[in-house]
């Protein structure tokens, strides 16, 4: 699995060059706080992480005892068990959404890909009126993939995208419908609300039916990543995070502030480019990536 891989120079490296030109505790505390913040762990999470490392372990530092200190601590505070994928028989709905070129485009038809191959019948929405090549870009996936996609003119009303997309699935031989929705700053609060009218044109189809909706989320972005969350939850009721991009960052903290903080399941994990380079989150194949003995 590419999640156990990802990182060229992971971050254990980085804490054992520290502690290995350690000249006291108290600057050799300094450098190990700096490095974690520079690979986009949050203070208030490094702050606890170090300070129970450094409880487990005593000064001086043994390189190996303190790496094995912090991913204990991380395994303790992170929600390690891995999110149930299985979708509940019935027709069902997974609604994207996230901010401009967080990829959830391309993680649609990854999604669709996905479950196509555990035996759904896929359907895509292109929902995504608002950029020029929002519905097109879905469409070539839909032509190269062989998955059926509804889409609408630039400047159509999402909704009614939504709905066309909906009133398919429940009419036809369709059991899954994966909408991608526009890209939208979390600071637009007429934007934001707009998820909550989707998300009611859902539920009005299926009203027994659990609500799937994933916050795609650029692991690129750094500790920017963490407000996003924060304002998505508020604004449309997420019930996942999809992490794009894991296979283009050095560094990987931010995912470690989501865990700890939104307490939320990570459902899946983007590792390329490529269709089939989309695969379940482990919290566990992730520290085993990010901090390695």
């Amino acid at each position: 699995m590419k999640l156990r891989r990802l990182f060229t120079a992971p971050l254990s490296e980085a804490l054992r060059g520290v502690i290995h030109s350690s000249r006291d505790r108290e600057s050799t505390l300094e450098e190990l706080e700096e490095t974690l913040i520079l690979a986009d762990v949050s203070a208030p999470l490094t702050e606890t992480l170090l300070r129970a490392a450094e409880k487990r372990t005593g000064y001086p530092f043994d390189a190996d005892e303190f790496i094995r200190a912090l991913r204990r601590e991380l395994t303790g505070l992170l929600d390690t068990k891995a999110p149930a994928l299985g979708l509940p028989p019935g027709k069902q709905v997974i609604l994207l959404v996230g901010v401009n070129g967080c990829g959830k485009t391309t993680t649609a038809a990854k999604i669709g890909l996905f479950w196509r191959a555990r035996g759904r019948k896929v359907l895509l929405a292109a929902a995504d009126t608002f950029r020029a090549a929002g519905s097109s870009q879905l469409s070539l996936w839909g032509e190269r993939l062989n998955m059926p996609v509804v889409g609408g003119e630039r400047g159509a009303d999402p909704g009614s995208v939504v709905h066309n997309s909906l009133t398919s699935l429940v009419n036809r031989d369709f059991d899954l419908l994966v909408v991608d929705t526009a890209g939208r700053v979390q600071t637009r609060t007429g934007l934001m609300q707009e998820l909550g009218k989707l998300t009611r044109i859902v539920r009005g189809f299926l009203p027994h039916q659990p609500r799937h909706v994933w916050l795609v989320v650029d692991a690129t972005m750094g500790q920017n990543t963490l407000d996003q969350a924060r304002r998505f939850r508020e604004f449309s009721g997420i019930t996942g995070i999809v992490l794009t991009k894991l296979d283009g960052t050095a560094r990987g903290g931010a995912v470690l502030n989501i865990l700890n903080e939104i307490k939320l399941p990570v459902v899946f994990a983007g590792t390329g480019e490529k269709a089939e380079d989309l695969e379940p989150f482990s919290v566990n194949d992730f520290i085993d990536s990010l901090l390695p003995l």
